[in-house]
């Protein structure tokens, strides 16, 4: 199976069924007469950059669409008010300071919201810098994490 088929049906299949495991995908796609591995599927998950979101029922299944803004918002409060330190605007930059281990994981909730003015983030260990395309968008991002306290 070529790869483009494979990657076009994987799509298919996670908006038509809720897929909770890789494996899970693997058997699907060998119903349909495909011979595919666990780990061939990896690859194209990472590639697809699938990502699991909650399930209506409880539980959480992969998906194509990004997690709703509701969602990320609700994550990214409970992380700074569980895990940030200290918060500083610099120019077109926004510096968090977290515990150890928690700066990557602030850098994957705000790479995945759509924030006005935000152009991506770099993470550390402690450390998670925001970069913003002016600094009116990084005053504006500094206030808005500030509220979330």
């Amino acid at each position: 199976m070529r790869k483009e088929m494979r990657i076009k049906l994987i799509k298919e299949l996670i908006a038509s069924h809720e897929i909770k495991t890789q494996n899970e995908l693997v058997s699907l796609l060998v119903e349909k007469g495909y011979d595919v591995t666990q780990a061939t599927v990896s690859r194209d998950f990472k590639n697809l950059k699938l990502m699991k979101v909650p399930c209506k029922n409880g539980g959480f299944k992969y998906s194509t669409e990004a997690v709703d803004e509701y969602y990320s918002l609700e994550k990214l409060q409970r992380k700074v008010r569980d895990a940030m330190i200290s918060i500083e605007e610099i120019h077109y930059f926004v510096l968090i300071k977290t515990f150890p281990g928690h700066a990557q994981s602030f850098g994957v909730i705000l790479d995945g919201m759509e924030i006005d003015g935000k152009a991506g983030t770099i993470c550390g260990n402690d450390t998670c810098l925001i970069i913003c395309r002016t600094p009116e968008h990084a005053m504006s991002l500094r206030a808005m994490l500030e509220s979330l306290r």
